[in-house]
């Protein structure tokens, strides 16, 4: 293989086990309010049950992401760097998954909640340093497009498992009382579906070795007795605190785009279901079955945006050559801020339909054109723990809304989840102008560097 050929094998097995755990994250992200909620949550208390996911990850992809970076560790004569964390993370998220149906009160649920949001962070945590150091710069973002395709493919299948399920196992869809079986059964083939894509890539990608230094013989290492317990944690928050102090231009210029959009984006994840029910479609209450019909089509909405995401994802590294990743990105953050504002002007449910275009088209950018835009200025080195500080602008903006933005709806938006979804497009469109102005970065090809040589196992 010449070493500007790329290897679609590669890029196949190694997003497959992304694949799967978007799986998992997918139906934590569809069902566990419906799960509170059978539990006896009320719908003012979901902001802060959610709080899990966000916090988990603020705390967990740092210190996971350099503790990859400082990984390498032989598994029956394979290597790996990246893959222990990917696969232990999915083979804990797999027993979360079929646990956390099972839970018998809401406190349960909540706890399992946390230790599955711990689990999916660890596992994906190294995802974005693997595109990293298995492929050159002028492939990364094809490689980060992908991982948008399968986090969109993911989210379809979580979202269509239910009602596959349904209509194969003759499930009742929603029992007067308790977690729906239907959801139950969805969480346990999804937890199949994780564990054994993470297993399948486990298997048939080979990680290359660290690119400064020579491959280690494959020995088990010296025990460390004497080292504290809790040295490993206290070495990864020096690193840390280090990385944060020497953050590079690019990550600091991103900062405030990625703070803007996921604060845009946590406004969907909350509201869209039900601001679709009883706004748009003018359900009278919880109760009536127009409810019921309301936030099953909102299912389909966000399947149908997620499929838009799928299609967008290809198109994006072409995109990205003719006009720039910069410009790119932020035309495809304006479509989402008209698609969610538009909403304002919908009253039947085929034109969200429309709005959703552009809420699927910045979706597929956000996956990806800022993870490349990063990877770029970042050694094999150091790229796990900047990928995971990366993450806190993700995570920071949806703990603080998921601590205050309860007032907001209460005092400004009156408690009107379609005027929230509109802030979020707003928030948006404020990630788009503050995008442009960020210097275009000019990618130097790397001829010959080993990354592209990368075979998978046959």
């Amino acid at each position: 293989m010449t070493p500007d050929r790329l290897n679609w094998r590669l890029l196949v097995n190694m997003n497959l086990g992304f694949w799967g755990v978007q799986i998992g994250n997918g139906l934590q992200i569809a069902d566990a309010s419906a799960i509170f909620e059978a539990l006896g949550a009320e719908a003012s208390q979901l902001p802060l049950l959610w709080l899990g996911a966000p916090l988990v990850g603020l705390l967990t992809q740092p210190i996971v992401g350099q503790m990859s970076d400082r990984t390498w560790v032989c598994w029956g004569g394979r290597w790996g760097k990246r893959q222990p964390y990917f696969l232990g993370g999915a083979l804990l998220a797999a027993i979360m998954l079929v646990a956390m149906p099972q839970a018998a009160n809401l406190p349960q649920a909540v706890a399992m909640y946390w230790v599955l949001q711990l689990a999916l962070n660890i596992s994906i945590a190294p995802t974005r340093p693997f595109v990293g150091d298995l492929l050159s710069p002028g492939h990364r973002t094809l490689g980060y497009a992908l991982q948008g395709f399968c986090i969109g493919l993911g989210a379809i299948c979580a979202a269509g498992l239910p009602w596959a399920l349904e209509h194969l196992l003759h499930l009742a869809p929603a029992p007067e009382a308790g977690i729906p079986a239907v959801i139950t059964w969805a969480y346990r083939v999804g937890a199949a579906i994780c564990l054994g894509s993470a297993l399948w890539t486990f298997w048939r990608v080979d990680e290359p070795p660290p690119a400064d230094g020579p491959e280690p013989a494959p020995v088990v290492p010296e025990p460390k007795s004497d080292r504290p317990p809790l040295a490993a944690l206290v070495e990864a928050g020096h690193a840390i605190a280090q990385a944060t102090a020497t953050m590079p231009p690019i990550m600091r210029q991103l900062a405030g785009v990625q703070t803007l959009t996921w604060a845009g984006i946590y406004c969907i994840f909350l509201y869209l279901p039900t601001a679709i029910a009883l706004n748009i479609l003018e359900a009278p209450n919880r109760q009536s079955p127009s409810y019921a019909q309301g936030v099953e089509w909102a299912g389909l909405c966000i399947a149908f945006y997620n499929l838009i995401c799928l299609g967008v994802s290809g198109l994006i590294p072409a995109l990205s050559r003719r006009w720039g990743r910069v410009v790119t990105h932020a035309a495809c953050l304006m479509m989402g801020c008209g698609g969610l504002i538009s909403l304002l002007g919908v009253h039947s449910r085929y034109p969200i339909l429309l709005s959703m275009v552009g809420v699927g088209i910045a979706w597929a950018s956000v996956l990806s054109i800022p993870y490349s835009l990063l990877m770029e200025e970042l050694s094999e080195g150091q790229s796990g723990v900047y990928m995971g500080l990366f993450n806190g602008f993700v995570t920071l903006p949806q703990i603080a809304m998921s601590l205050g933005f309860g007032w907001v709806m209460r005092t400004v938006l009156q408690g009107n989840r379609l005027w929230a979804l509109a802030l979020g497009g707003f928030s948006l469109g404020l990630a788009a102008l503050l995008m442009l102005r960020i210097p275009e970065p000019v990618a130097e090809a790397k001829a010959g560097d080993r990354r592209l040589a990368t075979v998978p196992k046959s």
